[in-house]
Protein backbone atom coordinates (compact mmCIF):
# COMPACT_ATOMS: atom_id res chain seq x y z
CA UNK A 1 0.00 0.00 0.00
CA UNK A 2 1.68 3.23 -1.20
CA UNK A 3 0.48 7.01 -0.49
CA UNK A 4 -1.00 8.73 -3.87
CA UNK A 5 -2.27 11.84 -2.89
CA UNK A 6 -3.16 13.58 0.24
CA UNK A 7 -6.23 16.47 0.58
CA UNK A 8 -5.96 19.14 2.89
CA UNK A 9 -8.87 21.33 3.89
CA UNK A 10 -9.07 24.41 6.52
CA UNK A 11 -11.58 24.87 8.58
CA UNK A 12 -12.89 27.48 10.91
CA UNK A 13 -14.97 26.02 13.63
CA UNK A 14 -16.83 28.46 16.00
CA UNK A 15 -17.67 27.53 19.94
CA UNK A 16 -21.19 27.04 20.74
CA UNK A 17 -23.09 30.70 21.39
CA UNK A 18 -23.50 29.98 25.30
CA UNK A 19 -20.23 29.67 25.96
CA UNK A 20 -18.26 31.71 23.10
CA UNK A 21 -18.16 34.96 25.37
CA UNK A 22 -17.15 32.96 28.34
CA UNK A 23 -14.39 31.19 26.32
CA UNK A 24 -13.20 34.95 25.27
CA UNK A 25 -13.17 35.88 29.52
CA UNK A 26 -11.09 33.12 30.45
CA UNK A 27 -8.42 32.79 27.75
CA UNK A 28 -7.79 36.81 27.72
CA UNK A 29 -8.42 37.91 30.85
CA UNK A 30 -5.09 37.49 33.21
CA UNK A 31 -5.30 33.48 31.35
CA UNK A 32 -2.81 30.96 34.14
CA UNK A 33 -2.06 34.42 36.23
CA UNK A 34 -0.94 33.80 39.84
CA UNK A 35 -3.45 35.73 42.40
CA UNK A 36 -0.90 38.27 42.71
CA UNK A 37 0.52 38.67 39.21
CA UNK A 38 -3.97 39.31 38.33
CA UNK A 39 -3.97 41.79 41.33
CA UNK A 40 -0.62 43.57 40.26
CA UNK A 41 -1.30 43.84 36.41
CA UNK A 42 -5.25 43.90 36.34
CA UNK A 43 -5.76 47.15 34.66
CA UNK A 44 -3.89 45.56 31.89
CA UNK A 45 -5.31 41.91 31.52
CA UNK A 46 -8.95 44.36 31.75
CA UNK A 47 -7.37 45.87 28.40
CA UNK A 48 -6.42 42.86 26.79
CA UNK A 49 -9.61 41.18 27.34
CA UNK A 50 -12.11 44.21 25.97
CA UNK A 51 -9.52 43.97 22.67
CA UNK A 52 -9.96 40.10 22.19
CA UNK A 53 -12.40 38.63 19.54
CA UNK A 54 -14.03 35.85 20.06
CA UNK A 55 -12.29 32.37 20.01
CA UNK A 56 -12.68 29.79 17.21
CA UNK A 57 -10.76 27.08 15.88
CA UNK A 58 -8.40 26.88 13.03
CA UNK A 59 -7.94 23.24 11.95
CA UNK A 60 -7.31 21.66 8.85
CA UNK A 61 -8.35 18.30 7.65
CA UNK A 62 -6.47 15.43 5.86
CA UNK A 63 -7.65 13.05 3.45
CA UNK A 64 -4.60 10.44 3.07
CA UNK A 65 -5.17 8.77 -1.01
CA UNK A 66 -3.35 5.41 -1.35
CA UNK A 67 -2.66 3.02 -4.20
CA UNK A 68 -5.69 0.38 -2.67
CA UNK A 69 -8.40 2.68 -3.29
CA UNK A 70 -8.35 2.92 0.83
CA UNK A 71 -8.56 7.09 2.74
CA UNK A 72 -6.95 7.93 5.97
CA UNK A 73 -8.30 11.01 7.82
CA UNK A 74 -6.84 13.04 9.75
CA UNK A 75 -6.94 16.19 11.32
CA UNK A 76 -4.97 18.93 12.92
CA UNK A 77 -2.64 22.06 12.21
CA UNK A 78 -1.64 22.80 8.68
CA UNK A 79 1.46 21.50 6.95
CA UNK A 80 2.71 23.18 3.84
CA UNK A 81 2.29 21.39 0.54
CA UNK A 82 5.84 20.37 -0.30
CA UNK A 83 6.01 18.97 3.57
CA UNK A 84 2.96 16.61 2.11
CA UNK A 85 4.27 15.51 -0.92
CA UNK A 86 7.20 13.90 1.40
CA UNK A 87 4.78 11.29 1.98
CA UNK A 88 3.71 10.57 -1.59
CA UNK A 89 4.73 6.93 -2.46
CA UNK A 90 5.50 5.67 0.72
CA UNK A 91 3.69 3.15 2.66
CA UNK A 92 1.81 4.37 5.71
CA UNK A 93 3.28 1.16 7.61
CA UNK A 94 6.44 3.21 7.67
CA UNK A 95 5.28 5.27 10.49
CA UNK A 96 4.40 3.15 12.83
CA UNK A 97 5.43 4.29 16.34
CA UNK A 98 6.25 7.43 14.59
CA UNK A 99 5.32 10.77 15.64
CA UNK A 100 7.22 12.88 13.23
CA UNK A 101 4.05 12.94 10.59
CA UNK A 102 2.29 15.15 12.90
CA UNK A 103 -1.34 15.60 12.21
CA UNK A 104 -1.07 12.82 9.62
CA UNK A 105 -0.40 10.34 11.99
CA UNK A 106 -3.88 9.15 12.64
CA UNK A 107 -4.60 8.76 9.07
CA UNK A 108 -1.92 6.39 8.64
CA UNK A 109 -3.01 4.62 11.41
CA UNK A 110 -6.73 4.73 9.84
CA UNK A 111 -5.38 3.08 6.50
CA UNK A 112 -3.25 0.46 8.64
CA UNK A 113 -6.39 -0.40 10.20
CA UNK A 114 -8.59 -0.51 7.46
CA UNK A 115 -5.85 -2.83 5.20
CA UNK A 116 -5.49 -4.89 7.72
CA UNK A 117 -9.13 -5.32 8.83
CA UNK A 118 -8.99 -4.13 12.76
CA UNK A 119 -9.58 -1.18 14.65
CA UNK A 120 -6.72 1.08 15.78
CA UNK A 121 -7.36 0.46 19.05
CA UNK A 122 -6.60 -3.51 17.96
CA UNK A 123 -4.00 -2.59 15.79
CA UNK A 124 -1.74 -1.16 18.93
CA UNK A 125 -2.64 -4.21 21.33
CA UNK A 126 -5.05 -5.81 22.99
CA UNK A 127 -7.86 -3.29 23.80
CA UNK A 128 -10.95 -2.58 25.97
CA UNK A 129 -14.12 -2.00 24.56
CA UNK A 130 -14.73 1.33 25.88
CA UNK A 131 -12.84 4.17 26.99
CA UNK A 132 -13.55 7.59 29.81
CA UNK A 133 -14.14 10.77 28.68
CA UNK A 134 -14.06 13.89 30.52
CA UNK A 135 -16.47 16.95 30.27
CA UNK A 136 -14.77 20.28 30.01
CA UNK A 137 -15.23 23.91 30.87
CA UNK A 138 -13.39 26.85 31.22
CA UNK A 139 -13.27 29.71 34.26
CA UNK A 140 -16.83 29.75 33.59
CA UNK A 141 -19.28 32.16 36.04
CA UNK A 142 -21.36 29.71 38.74
CA UNK A 143 -24.36 29.86 36.86
CA UNK A 144 -22.73 28.71 33.62
CA UNK A 145 -20.82 26.07 35.16
CA UNK A 146 -24.09 25.00 36.77
CA UNK A 147 -25.78 24.87 33.59
CA UNK A 148 -23.35 23.44 31.97
CA UNK A 149 -22.29 20.51 34.57
CA UNK A 150 -26.49 19.71 34.06
CA UNK A 151 -25.44 19.35 30.18
CA UNK A 152 -22.84 17.31 30.89
CA UNK A 153 -25.25 14.75 33.59
CA UNK A 154 -27.60 14.39 30.33
CA UNK A 155 -24.83 13.80 28.43
CA UNK A 156 -23.39 10.34 30.11
CA UNK A 157 -20.63 12.19 31.91
CA UNK A 158 -19.30 11.19 35.36
CA UNK A 159 -16.07 13.69 35.29
CA UNK A 160 -15.82 17.48 34.67
CA UNK A 161 -12.58 19.26 34.57
CA UNK A 162 -12.68 23.18 34.64
CA UNK A 163 -9.96 25.61 35.22
CA UNK A 164 -9.31 28.06 38.01
CA UNK A 165 -8.38 31.59 37.41
CA UNK A 166 -7.81 34.67 39.33
CA UNK A 167 -10.43 36.55 38.80
CA UNK A 168 -13.39 33.50 39.49
CA UNK A 169 -14.27 32.15 42.89
CA UNK A 170 -13.60 28.50 42.36
CA UNK A 171 -15.41 27.70 45.75
CA UNK A 172 -18.66 29.42 43.73
CA UNK A 173 -18.18 27.63 41.26
CA UNK A 174 -17.92 24.15 43.08
CA UNK A 175 -21.31 25.30 45.48
CA UNK A 176 -22.61 25.97 41.82
CA UNK A 177 -22.23 22.77 40.33
CA UNK A 178 -22.90 20.24 43.63
CA UNK A 179 -26.68 21.70 43.99
CA UNK A 180 -27.12 19.98 40.79
CA UNK A 181 -25.12 17.04 40.68
CA UNK A 182 -25.13 13.53 42.44
CA UNK A 183 -22.23 13.09 45.12
CA UNK A 184 -20.14 10.74 42.63
CA UNK A 185 -20.28 13.82 39.49
CA UNK A 186 -16.43 14.01 39.80
CA UNK A 187 -14.61 17.36 39.62
CA UNK A 188 -11.30 17.81 38.07
CA UNK A 189 -10.19 21.75 39.20
CA UNK A 190 -7.12 22.70 36.97
CA UNK A 191 -5.48 25.67 38.47
CA UNK A 192 -2.36 25.70 36.27
CA UNK A 193 -0.35 26.78 39.19
CA UNK A 194 -2.53 30.25 39.38
CA UNK A 195 -3.00 29.51 43.31
CA UNK A 196 0.59 30.13 43.41
CA UNK A 197 1.55 29.67 47.15
CA UNK A 198 0.84 26.92 49.02
CA UNK A 199 -0.88 28.36 51.48
CA UNK A 200 -3.28 29.83 49.62
CA UNK A 201 -3.82 26.48 47.97
CA UNK A 202 -4.31 25.17 51.30
CA UNK A 203 -7.08 27.24 52.21
CA UNK A 204 -9.02 27.38 49.46
CA UNK A 205 -8.85 23.24 48.98
CA UNK A 206 -9.97 23.59 53.07
CA UNK A 207 -13.22 25.22 51.76
CA UNK A 208 -13.57 22.96 48.79
CA UNK A 209 -13.62 19.80 51.16
CA UNK A 210 -17.14 20.48 52.20
CA UNK A 211 -18.23 19.58 48.47
CA UNK A 212 -17.63 15.36 48.02
CA UNK A 213 -17.76 16.36 44.26
CA UNK A 214 -14.32 17.67 44.29
CA UNK A 215 -12.58 14.52 43.22
CA UNK A 216 -8.56 15.98 41.97
CA UNK A 217 -6.59 18.94 42.07
CA UNK A 218 -4.44 19.31 38.94
CA UNK A 219 -1.44 21.44 38.87
CA UNK A 220 -2.74 23.61 41.95
CA UNK A 221 1.02 25.68 42.60
CA UNK A 222 4.06 25.24 40.41
CA UNK A 223 4.52 21.33 39.20
CA UNK A 224 8.53 21.09 40.40
CA UNK A 225 7.21 21.63 44.21
CA UNK A 226 7.73 18.10 45.41
CA UNK A 227 7.70 19.19 49.10
CA UNK A 228 4.72 21.02 48.49
CA UNK A 229 2.85 18.74 46.83
CA UNK A 230 3.34 16.60 49.84
CA UNK A 231 2.06 18.90 52.34
CA UNK A 232 -0.96 19.34 50.04
CA UNK A 233 -1.50 15.79 49.82
CA UNK A 234 -1.15 15.63 53.20
CA UNK A 235 -3.31 18.37 54.54
CA UNK A 236 -6.47 17.98 51.54
CA UNK A 237 -6.01 14.20 50.88
CA UNK A 238 -7.19 15.09 47.44
CA UNK A 239 -5.64 13.15 44.15
CA UNK A 240 -3.02 15.37 43.08
CA UNK A 241 -2.09 15.19 38.75
CA UNK A 242 0.08 17.41 36.79
CA UNK A 243 1.43 17.41 33.77
CA UNK A 244 4.89 14.83 32.98
CA UNK A 245 7.99 16.73 32.80
CA UNK A 246 8.47 19.10 35.59
CA UNK A 247 9.69 17.77 38.00
CA UNK A 248 11.91 14.70 35.70
CA UNK A 249 9.39 11.53 35.38
CA UNK A 250 11.55 9.82 37.59
CA UNK A 251 11.73 12.01 40.13
CA UNK A 252 7.97 12.49 40.18
CA UNK A 253 7.42 8.65 39.92
CA UNK A 254 9.02 7.71 43.64
CA UNK A 255 8.20 10.96 45.02
CA UNK A 256 4.71 9.05 45.36
CA UNK A 257 3.09 12.82 45.48
CA UNK A 258 1.53 13.12 42.20
CA UNK A 259 -1.59 10.39 42.16
CA UNK A 260 -2.36 11.14 38.05
CA UNK A 261 -0.47 12.18 35.25
CA UNK A 262 -1.15 14.03 32.40
CA UNK A 263 -0.17 12.94 28.58
CA UNK A 264 -0.14 14.66 25.40
CA UNK A 265 -2.09 12.15 22.25
CA UNK A 266 0.39 10.87 20.17
CA UNK A 267 0.80 7.07 19.91
CA UNK A 268 5.11 6.93 20.49
CA UNK A 269 5.50 9.57 23.20
CA UNK A 270 2.13 8.29 24.65
CA UNK A 271 3.09 5.07 24.72
CA UNK A 272 7.16 5.67 26.07
CA UNK A 273 5.30 7.81 28.98
CA UNK A 274 2.60 5.19 29.62
CA UNK A 275 4.91 2.90 30.48
CA UNK A 276 7.25 4.64 32.92
CA UNK A 277 3.91 5.74 34.47
CA UNK A 278 2.93 2.00 35.14
CA UNK A 279 6.78 1.31 36.19
CA UNK A 280 5.06 2.99 39.51
CA UNK A 281 1.63 1.35 39.03
CA UNK A 282 0.34 5.28 38.07
CA UNK A 283 -3.04 5.84 35.85
CA UNK A 284 -2.94 8.83 33.34
CA UNK A 285 -5.31 10.69 30.91
CA UNK A 286 -4.53 12.30 28.05
CA UNK A 287 -5.43 15.75 27.12
CA UNK A 288 -5.87 17.37 23.57
CA UNK A 289 -5.27 20.80 22.51
CA UNK A 290 -8.17 23.03 20.82
CA UNK A 291 -7.47 21.65 17.20
CA UNK A 292 -9.81 18.69 17.80
CA UNK A 293 -12.73 17.33 16.55
CA UNK A 294 -14.72 14.33 16.84
CA UNK A 295 -12.01 13.09 14.84
CA UNK A 296 -9.33 13.40 17.00
CA UNK A 297 -10.71 12.46 20.15
CA UNK A 298 -11.83 9.00 18.45
CA UNK A 299 -8.08 8.59 17.52
CA UNK A 300 -7.24 9.38 21.24
CA UNK A 301 -9.63 7.29 22.66
CA UNK A 302 -8.81 4.12 20.48
CA UNK A 303 -5.52 4.50 22.12
CA UNK A 304 -6.79 4.91 25.62
CA UNK A 305 -8.38 1.91 24.86
CA UNK A 306 -5.21 -0.36 24.30
CA UNK A 307 -3.03 1.39 27.12
CA UNK A 308 -3.46 -0.27 30.06
CA UNK A 309 -3.39 2.84 32.54
CA UNK A 310 -5.02 4.84 30.55
CA UNK A 311 -8.07 4.67 33.08
CA UNK A 312 -8.47 8.29 33.78
CA UNK A 313 -11.70 10.33 31.83
CA UNK A 314 -9.82 11.69 28.77
CA UNK A 315 -9.99 14.99 27.88
CA UNK A 316 -10.55 17.31 24.95
CA UNK A 317 -13.00 20.55 25.04
CA UNK A 318 -14.50 19.31 21.59
CA UNK A 319 -17.39 19.49 22.75
CA UNK A 320 -17.99 23.25 22.73
CA UNK A 321 -17.94 23.50 18.94
CA UNK A 322 -20.27 24.12 16.95
CA UNK A 323 -20.08 20.71 15.71
CA UNK A 324 -17.97 17.35 16.51
CA UNK A 325 -17.99 16.77 12.36
CA UNK A 326 -18.58 13.30 12.73
CA UNK A 327 -21.99 11.51 11.32
CA UNK A 328 -22.82 9.86 14.25
CA UNK A 329 -21.36 11.74 17.37
CA UNK A 330 -19.72 10.04 19.87
CA UNK A 331 -22.23 9.32 22.73
CA UNK A 332 -21.43 8.62 26.34
CA UNK A 333 -22.57 5.85 28.46
CA UNK A 334 -22.06 5.91 32.46
CA UNK A 335 -18.92 8.51 31.14
CA UNK A 336 -17.34 5.80 28.77
CA UNK A 337 -17.57 6.19 25.04
CA UNK A 338 -17.59 2.21 22.73
CA UNK A 339 -14.69 2.21 20.74
CA UNK A 340 -16.07 1.66 17.23
CA UNK A 341 -15.31 -2.26 16.44
CA UNK A 342 -15.03 -1.38 12.21
CA UNK A 343 -11.09 -1.25 10.93
CA UNK A 344 -9.59 2.18 10.88
CA UNK A 345 -10.98 4.66 13.08
CA UNK A 346 -14.31 3.34 12.49
CA UNK A 347 -16.56 6.84 11.92
CA UNK A 348 -17.52 8.52 8.68
CA UNK A 349 -16.96 12.39 8.54
CA UNK A 350 -20.59 14.71 8.00
CA UNK A 351 -19.37 16.27 4.83
CA UNK A 352 -22.36 18.48 5.08
CA UNK A 353 -20.53 20.11 7.99
CA UNK A 354 -17.13 19.86 6.53
CA UNK A 355 -18.43 21.95 3.63
CA UNK A 356 -20.48 24.74 5.90
CA UNK A 357 -16.99 25.43 7.89
CA UNK A 358 -14.46 25.09 4.67
CA UNK A 359 -12.35 28.31 4.54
Amino acid sequence: MRITKIERVALHLPYKERVREHLRKGWNLGNRATDEEFEERKDEFHRQWRKSSPPSVQDSLYWVHTDEGLIGLGEGVALPDDQLQTYVGRSPFEFIMDDSPGPLQMAFYDLMGQFLGLPIARLLGPSRASAPLAYWSQCFPPETMQQEAKIALEMGFKVHKFKRRAHTDVVEQVAAIAEVTPKDYELTIDANQTFGTLERALAVGRELKRYPQVHCLESPIPQGDIEGYRTLKRELGYPLAHHMGNPEPIAALHSDVYDYFILGARVANTMRNAHICAARNKPFWMQLGTEATGISVLFMLHMAAAIPNATLAHVSLFLLLEHQLLQEPLKIENGQVIIPNKPGLGADLDLDAVERYRV
